[in-house]
């Protein structure tokens, strides 16, 4: 076995889940030397899905390195750009990027004789066909740039960014076929190859619990390909503060790194940098470089199909219950601010989030299991925000995330499953999932949140409450301050959740500024 592949271990993103700071796309290039000098990472990501980032952003990043920084794009600061999706968005806009890659690359080789950019993001990737398709969109690219400008490049490699838990727990299938379609009808045959994994996304359509095992599923099943191939494979894990969206906190480090032990690279996205204690995002970086590329554990294949089961059941669970909430979240999440510069949610060039086709899930479940799971699944597209902005929308109204489903679907993991695989849910599979737990109760205000649901989904979420504390012998209740602000604001998002309520321009900014202070307490916009 060769030598392991030092992959670049922090990846600075463009997230916009910081509350207290709205960052422009002019800003984004001072934060990319921000993010090397200060903070210590060695990737920085270029962000093009579902923003209006400017296509000459990539080589304006290349150029300030080069002439600000003793630092070699390409060789010890890597920038690495998200591409849009050519299914979800269009092929043009992709296109558009890949040519942006050229013209930093053609910047730098003319420079420094260096190339800056060698692999691109490919956003919701959902078939191998996706990743062949836009490896060949970058080949053809190079070919431009080679007739045009004389200048030739290595094609940039295309990472595809798994962030659905069908295709999460079906990583290993896709990457196997994946290199085999490089070699088949490439020609090549890569050394190595980076694989994204997202845990915001994943938990936006099945909950925390099952969003947590399959991305921890996935980094198992990852190993073992790379044992039976002659290519390394280095998995980027993406990761935000709340819990939800992977609970990547300094104060919470420990519990992240064995939770999800086998990753490259973790993405230091924009919470951690300005809405935490000063100091905590360079510690974290710090830590987290000693900390990473650690042996995953390896599962059985018992344990697999146990968790392929409970991930079942709580996805189950979770997606009956949010249905119940997909007005209110998308009301809500249109007070919360817009910290980036994003396309709008819906339109010819609009962004959002379409339900999983579950079939691949089902089938490997218990035939009950299976079953409910399939028909907890809406018929129609609810059209959610992005999970930044719908897991603060949840917040706001005190219904943390994490706990919709997780409390009635551990008591179906023990009925269904018996009682060692539900300890071994909560022991062996999910550990730190009653440190996740306690941090959300922090922000649970039942009374406050029955105002915005129906009655019957408000019994629901009681017991779920009830079962939590019980489980997990959870004494926390809702920080004193947020819970004033949760009634403050109760009254204007019930006035902006009723289609008749007009608000005048103070009481908007009235409203907008209390689900700030909010969101600066629990130091996250979602």
């Amino acid at each position: 076995m060769p030598v392991k592949i030092n992959y670049p271990k922090v990846m600075c993103t463009q997230h916009p889940d910081s509350i207290s700071r709205y960052m422009s796309t002019q800003e984004e290039t001072n934060e990319s030397i921000e993010a090397a000098i200060r903070y210590g990472c060695d990737e920085y990501m270029p962000d093009y899905e579902g923003k209006t980032t400017p296509y000459h952003q990539s080589a304006q990043i290349v150029s300030k390195f080069i002439e600000e920084t003793d630092l070699i794009p390409g060789k010890d600061i890597f920038i690495t750009p998200r591409v849009p999706s050519a299914v979800h968005e269009n092929l043009f806009r992709q296109l558009m990027v890949m040519m942006a890659a050229a013209e930093a690359n053609y910047i730098s080789h003319k420079r420094l004789g260096i190339q800056a950019i060698n692999e691109l993001v490919h956003p919701m990737t959902s078939s191998v066909q996706q990743i062949i398709e836009s490896q060949q969109h970058m080949i053809d690219v190079n070919e431009l740039a080679k007739k045009e400008f004389k200048f030739e490049m290595t094609p940039p490699r295309i990472i595809p960014l798994i962030e659905e838990v069908p295709k999460l727990l079906n990583a290993k299938d896709i990457i196997s076929k994946t290199i085999t379609a490089y070699q088949e009808q490439l020609k090549e045959t890569p050394d190595s190859y980076r694989v994204f994994l997202g845990k915001s996304d994943s938990a936006l359509t099945f909950g925390h619990v099952a969003s947590t095992l399959s991305c921890k599923y996935a980094i198992s099943e990852l190993h073992e390909l790379e044992e039976s191939i002659d290519t390394q494979i280095g998995i980027i894990f993406g990761a935000g503060c709340l819990p939800f969206r992977g609970h990547m906190t300094f104060e919470n480090k420990d519990n992240f790194f064995n939770e999800y032990r086998g990753i490259d690279t973790i993405t230091l996205q924009s919470a951690l940098r300005f809405d935490h204690e000063k100091g905590d995002a360079e510690k974290f970086v710090k830590y987290a470089k000693k900390e990473m590329s650690k042996f995953p554990d390896k599962l059985s294949d018992e344990e697999k199909t146990e968790i392929i089961n409970i991930v079942g059941i709580l996805g189950a669970r979770y997606n009956r219950a949010i249905q119940h909430l997909s007005s209110t979240i998308n009301n809500i999440a249109d007070f919360l601010p817009q910290q980036r510069d994003r396309l709008m949610r819906e339109g010819s060039t609009g962004y959002a989030r379409e339900i999983p086709d579950v079939t691949c899930v089902s089938c490997l479940c218990n035939r009950d299991v299976g079953a409910e799971l399939k028909a907890s699944i809406p018929q129609e597209n609810i059209n959610l925000p992005r999970a930044i902005k719908f897991t603060g929308a949840l917040y706001s109204i005190g219904i943390p995330p994490e706990i919709i489903g997780t409390g009635s679907g551990i008591v179906e993991v023990r009925d269904k499953l018996g009682e060692e695989v539900c300890e071994r849910l909560l022991t062996k599979y999910f550990p730190s999932l009653q440190a996740d737990l306690r941090f959300a109760f922090q922000y649970l205000d039942i009374n406050t949140a029955s105002r915005f649901i129906p009655a019957t989904f408000h019994r629901s979420i009681r017991q779920e409450v009830d079962i939590l504390r019980d489980i997990f012998d959870i004494q926390t209740q809702c920080e004193p301050s947020y819970r004033m602000l949760l009634e403050m604001v109760h009254p204007h998002l019930l006035c902006a959740t009723d289609t008749g309520c007009i608000m005048d321009e103070d009481l908007l900014q009235l409203t907008r500024s209390i689900l700030i202070k909010m969101g600066s307490i629990r130091r996250s916009l979602g």
